[in-house]
């Protein structure tokens, strides 16, 4: 479904992505792991087209996307929940959820949708005329992901997902998370959770200053030794 090619993004004249080649199958969820500053929200930020790519190429579904703007590749079936959320304060949830819709004009399917995340998430039925901002960050990040899939999406970048979350929410979110993949979206994830993504996805990339150091199937990865005592903090 996705695939990057020899991917280098820089700042100015710094590399923080060098060289990066990674995949992610269709119905996979591929979990991108590594320290801060290792280049891992600089890649998600480059298949949205945030970023532009210094060197290398983008390739959605057999495609090249490298010149394609953020919104036609959210038209496409891409989307980025960020981290920090990056929900509306002073809108409702369910103004917050419409929103996630914006390019779309299948009103009765949006409605559908609508339904569909509620059924996904209650509690975010509970609270849809509640003010977005005074929500708990649990449901901030629910509803962070229930916007998200209001686009449609066919693949997922999420970016941090369980950041500032205590640990039952982290378990809750990442059921969620495990829904959200049977529903048949497949899902790119930024995490430094590792422990919990590699419990959940297929395949990992792990990052070092921009560079792919270790990549693997995620059982196997978790099995290493090394790998836990350099990269995963065991």
């Amino acid at each position: 479904m996705l695939k990057i090619e020899n991917l280098t993004v820089k700042y100015g004249v710094i590399p923080a992505v060098h060289n990066a080649n990674l995949e992610v199958r269709e119905g996979q969820i591929v979990a991108l792991l590594g320290a801060n500053g290792a280049g891992k929200t600089t890649i998600l930020k480059t298949i949205m087209g945030i970023l532009k790519p210094a060197e290398g190429n983008i390739y959605y579904q057999g495609e090249s996307i490298n010149f394609f703007s953020p919104p036609q590749r959210v038209k496409m079936g891409i989307t980025l929940v960020p981290e920090g959320r990056g929900i509306f304060n002073r809108l409702s949830v369910e103004e917050n959820l419409f929103l996630g819709a914006y390019h779309r004009s299948d009103k009765e399917e949006v409605e559908k949708d609508l339904n569909r995340i509620y059924t996904l998430f209650p509690r975010l039925q509970e609270r849809k005329e509640q003010i977005a901002g005074t929500l708990s960050g649990g449901e901030q990040q629910m509803l962070a992901l229930g916007r998200g899939l209001m686009s449609r999406p066919l693949l997922i970048l999420l970016d941090e997902p369980s950041l500032g979350l205590a640990p039952l929410l982290v378990r809750e979110l990442y059921s969620f998370i495990a829904n959200i993949r049977k529903e048949g979206v497949t899902i790119l994830l930024v995490e430094q959770n590792a422990t919990m993504a590699l419990k959940v996805c297929d395949y990992v990339y792990l990052l070092e200053t921009g560079v792919v150091k270790v990549q693997g199937i995620a059982e196997e990865v978790w099995s290493r030794e090394d790998v836990k005592k350099v990269y995963l903090g065991g």
